[in-house]
């Protein structure tokens, strides 16, 4: 669940989202949130805002090092604070220039936030939406649909901007600091075809979108 901190885990392989014969392209530099407390007690965060672990404890260091020296043309976060969070450990540089996003938070789980696999194992609710989560939504949590209508709407924005951007300088690259899921809604979004659960990043870890415009 939590995948292993390495530095190859960091350097996710570039996807081309769209091929034609223009050299512009924009580059989608995803980033997932650093450890916290429930991370490593494997409970369901969702929409709880959890702190990170701190210092190095939060399994930041090998972001922060890959990063340090980029020049991002734009900044989009998570609202939640393991994701601002990060962004204030991986570069402190680029907090006040982010836009922090509620759109960018993980799936709402609900009443089952600060519960574990273990304790909800037994729950048939739980079992049917392990089962299928599209058609089965969390007790006062987010159906699919609003999950992914949410992630969709700020992709959109994302785009509008990268075709700005590219029209001002070349190859720009975002910055977007999130969570697993919407990671995964995100690359399913970019890539027709590909699964949600075909993308996995670790904690900490980063995935870089190439976009052909």
């Amino acid at each position: 669940m939590l995948g292993e901190l390495n530095s190859e885990s960091l350097r996710k392989t570039i996807i081309n989202d769209t091929q034609n014969e223009t050299n512009l392209h924009v580059e989608w530099w995803i980033v997932r949130h650093g450890l916290t407390p429930w991370n490593v007690e494997r409970r369901y965060q969702g929409h709880s805002d959890q702190k990170l672990l701190s210092g190095e404890a939060s399994g930041l260091e090998l972001l922060r090092k890959e990063i340090e020296e980029v020049s991002f043309s734009a900044i989009y976060c998570s609202d939640l604070s393991r994701c601002r969070d990060t962004l204030a450990y991986v570069r402190p540089d680029l907090q006040q220039v982010a836009i922090c996003d509620d759109r960018l938070r993980e799936l709402n789980f609900g009443e089952w936030e600060g519960q574990t696999y273990d304790m909800l194992k037994e729950d048939p609710l739980y079992r049917s939406w392990i089962d299928n989560p599209q058609e089965v939504t969390p007790p006062g949590g987010e159906s699919w649909d609003q999950f992914r209508d949410r992630v969709t709407s700020v992709y959109r924005e994302l785009m509008l901007l990268s075709h700005s951007l590219v029209a001002e300088e070349q190859n720009p690259v975002i910055l977007i600091v999130t969570h697993g899921g919407v990671i995964s809604m995100l690359s399913s979004i970019l890539q027709p075809g590909l699964g949600f659960w075909d993308t996995k990043v670790p904690i900490g870890g980063i995935l870089r979108h190439k976009i052909q415009l």
